[in-house]
C-alpha cells in the first residue's frame, strides 16, 4: 500500500524515496520505474526513488507515510527511529490491533517515536491497484492535528484521490 501512496504522491512531481528491505528491489525500482514483486507491471512515476539506506531515506523528509503492517510496526521503528527527524509528522497508513500489546496504530507510534510529533492516520476504503490504476478511490485522514491532517490532505489529494479530514484518530482506526 506504501507504493500506491508513495505513486499518488510522485505523480504530483513531488520527490518521494521509499525505503525498501532490498538493494536489488531498489536497484530495479530506480532502474525500470517498477517493482519486481508488487504490481509490476504498473510503472511509477520518475520523481519515485528508492533505498535500503535508512539515514538517506529519511534524512530531509518532510513528512513520511508509514505502511508497514501493524504487527511488524514496533520491531521496524525499532530500526529507524534514530533517523526520523524531530518533530517530522507521521502519516500511519496501516491499521488494525497488535496482538501483543492489544494497541492500535497510535499507541504503538507514540511509544516508539515519542509524543512530541504530529501523527496522521489513513483510511479507505481503497486499493493498492486501483489508486495506482487511477480508479477514483476516497480516503480520510484523521489527526489531532487538523492542519496536519489538511496539509497532507492537499499532499495526496489528485484527480482520481480524494481526501477528507477528520479529528476522529480512534473512528478512522477502528471503521
Amino acid at each position: 500500500f506504501g507504493l500506491a501512496l508513495a505513486s499518488g504522491v510522485a505523480k504530483k512531481g513531488i520527490p518521494t524515496t521509499l525505503l525498501v528491505r532490498s538493494d536489488d528491489v531498489a536497484s530495479e525500482i530506480n532502474e525500470t520505474h517498477r517493482h519486481p514483486r508488487y504490481m509490476s507491471d504498473i510503472k511509477l512515476p520518475r520523481t519515485v526513488r528508492a533505498t535500503t539506506d535508512k539515514k538517506a531515506a529519511l534524512a530531509d523528509a518532510t513528512y513520511i507515510i508509514h505502511a508497514v503492517p501493524v504487527q511488524y510496526t514496533r520491531d521496524f521503528l525499532a530500526t529507524v527511529k534514530d533517523f526520523i527527524p524531530a518533530n517530522v509528522p507521521i502519516l500511519a497508513a496501516s491499521k488494525g490491533i497488535e496482538t501483543s500489546s492489544l494497541g492500535f496504530m497510535t499507541d504503538i507510534l507514540k511509544e516508539c517515536l515519542g509524543e512530541d510529533r504530529s501523527y496522521a492516520f489513513l483510511s479507505g476504503p481503497s486499493f493498492a491497484r486501483e489508486i495506482c490504476e487511477g480508479v477514483a478511490t476516497a480516503v480520510v485522514i484523521a489527526s489531532e492535528d487538523l492542519m496536519l491532517a489538511d496539509d497532507l490532505a492537499d499532499l495526496m489529494a489528485g484527480e482520481d484521490f480524494a481526501v477528507f479530514t477528520s479529528r476522529d484518530v480512534i473512528g478512522v482506526e477502528v471503521g
